[in-house]
């Protein structure tokens, strides 16, 4: 288990952070090089490939909506060739359905300085997450691991998220109050985390699709983040999940209906709060949204929905159960060590 907190200047370092990071726990960096007016990172766990891009005032998707922004991009596959291009490196990233765009997540940002990154590992140093307070306050992340916490057997595991899609990562002209923009982001894993497209992914041999990239969204939109199946997530983002999916609150993350399960977490007779799985599903051979065909496959290490933040504790703060302590976050907690 690792933990580490530092002042980024900017998208590059932060990258950097992160390359040297990881390498100090138990990863394999691959290339750390400049490229474009940003920088791109390369590291390698077993199987498992974690690329990863510094956006400086330019496009690196190639579906992304928006030109010239700032972002930290992230997708994962299955290896590394130095001489391909940050955004198709094989062998089976995700795939825009019917497509050879590579689709992923991002972390929507500015040129920085930014005020913290937090960064955490499990005790494997299996799975990590990169928090960045953007500006005092306003929280972002992105993550990635070798294996959720499974439910039952099946193939695959490794996964990925974001504050946003790669299809608005670099976004500069969001709405106003957007989360993962120039609001605190929705809980890690959470479905359709961002204001449009899918925000993370798990690779699941689901039925008859196999060897392919999951997005914990229902959308259709290939640009977006369609693979060719859906997954979902009990805990509700930009978007609520598929009727048929048990969830934890009504709404998006807006405590509209006081009695939802996700909003009574709290207690303000002994300040305790409960710490929520961050449950995702996928999609079987003939489902849609309305008619159900989901199947739990199991949860997000390390990270859980919280609602603490704002109910007796503050961003930062850290809550001890037994030999536990957790990281507060609005929207969510992470096991944190050392």
């Amino acid at each position: 288990m690792a933990y580490q907190q530092g002042t980024p200047a900017s998208p590059i370092d932060l990258v950097q952070q992160i390359n040297t990071f990881l390498v100090a726990n138990g990863w394999t960096s691959d290339k750390s090089a400049a490229v474009g007016t940003g920088w791109e990172v390369h590291l390698h766990l077993g199987s498992v490939y974690a690329h990863l891009r510094a956006a400086v005032s330019e496009t690196v998707w190639n579906t992304e909506a928006s030109a010239n922004g700032f972002q930290l991009a992230l997708y994962l596959s299955d290896g590394f060739d130095t001489s391909q291009p940050w955004n198709t490196q094989p062998t089976n990233p995700p795939f825009a359905s019917g497509t050879t765009n590579v689709v992923g997540v991002g972390m929507n940002l500015a040129a920085g300085p930014f005020a913290n990154y937090f960064f955490f590992t499990d005790a494997a140093n299996e799975n990590f997450l990169c928090v960045v307070e953007k500006t005092a306050g306003l929280f972002e992340y992105i993550g990635f691991g070798t294996s959720l916490v499974k439910i039952g057997t099946w193939t695959g595991g490794p996964y990925f998220h974001g504050s946003s899609s790669g299809l608005y990562g670099g976004n500069q002209s969001p709405s106003p109050n957007t989360p993962g923009y120039n609001a605190t982001s929705n809980c890690p894993g959470s479905h359709d985390a961002d204001d449009n497209g899918a925000a993370a992914f798990v690779r699941c041999d689901s039925d008859s699709f196999t060897g392919k990239w999951i997005p914990i969204s229902d959308i259709s939109n290939a640009v977006g983040g369609y693979t060719g199946r859906s997954g979902a997530s009990s805990v509700a983002g930009g978007s609520n999940p598929p009727v048929s999916i048990p969830r934890f609150a009504l709404g998006a993350f807006t405590a509209t209906t006081p009695q939802v399960f996700q909003w009574m977490q709290t207690s303000a007779i002994d300040g305790r709060v409960n710490l929520l799985p961050i449950l995702w599903w996928v999609g079987r051979d003939g489902s849609t949204e309305t008619s159900g065909g989901y199947s739990p496959i199991g949860s997000v290490p390390m990270i859980f929905f919280s609602n603490g933040v704002g109910n007796g504790f503050t961003p930062k703060a850290i809550y001890t159960i037994g030999a536990d302590s957790y990281m507060m976050f609005p929207n969510f907690a992470v096991l944190q060590v050392s």
